[in-house]
């Protein structure tokens, strides 16, 4: 009995058995983000293959869907290596996350109940000691701990999926903001003062505590960026450009 619909646009799916897949991605994410391999690295297969201790196959898969993701590229004459941001890229980032979280953060102050301001500040606790500890990586995953409970309570989930779009290029980028000098304190200052905004149910100090937050870490973390995303290594571009 022939189907209802098209075969060529509903047919069988095939399932997919790729949890290690999955792992290597994650764990190539999180190492791009927190600059363990940084802009311009060269991604030698064969080493990250011995580092991580998996098959090729598996490997290519993984660097295939962070390459999808723009965290990976080819180059001329290097092969694959992590994606350099340039200043106007991040810049664009930067921008569209401040308009999103103001966006949220006047959600918050007008619809979140008393139970999810209780788990933000839970939130805000918890990153306040990451900051302390000064370990990159405990900061990282308490400040998108953070921003999940922070758009769940505006209950705006569409803002989290597109910041969950953003957060490998806004990761990167954060863990360089966090490099600069006097950045983390600065930081820690700067969500205290969303918080309590939120608290006192004042959406404009909200959005403004939310956006001079992004500023100050798009300040921090486009000093020095190239102009262009180009590698030094990559002359063939220059030229031609």
């Amino acid at each position: 009995m022939a189907g209802q619909y098209p075969s060529a646009i509903l047919a069988p799916v095939k399932q997919e058995v790729a949890p290690l897949r999955r792992r290597i991605t994650s764990v190539l994410r999180e190492a791009i983000g927190a600059g363990v391999l940084a802009p311009g690295a060269r991604l030698v297969e064969k080493d990250l293959c011995r580092e991580l201790n998996v098959s090729r196959t598996s490997l290519r898969e993984a660097l295939r869907e962070l390459e999808a993701e723009g965290l990976v590229s080819h180059q001329a004459n290097r092969g694959l290596v992590v994606t350099r941001i340039s200043r106007k890229e991040a810049a664009n980032v930067y921008r569209v996350r401040a308009a999103l979280e103001a966006l949220v953060a006047e959600q918050f102050a007008q619809e979140a109940d008393a139970e999810a301001l209780d788990h933000l500040k839970e939130r805000a606790v918890e990153l306040r000691r990451a900051y302390e500890t000064g370990d990159l990586r405990a900061i990282l995953d308490k400040k998108k701990a953070f921003y999940d409970s922070f758009c769940q309570g505006a209950g705006n989930i569409l803002v989290l999926e597109l910041l969950n779009r953003l957060n490998s290029r806004i990761t990167q980028l954060r863990a360089r903001s966090l490099n600069a000098d006097n950045r983390k304190p600065q930081s820690i200052a700067e969500i205290d003062q969303l918080v309590a905004a939120l608290a006192a149910r004042d959406p404009e100090a909200a959005q403004a505590a939310a956006l001079q937050h992004v500023r100050n870490a798009a300040q921090a973390a486009l000093a020095n960026l190239p102009e262009t995303s180009l590698d030094d290594g990559d002359t063939s571009k220059k030229e031609e450009a």
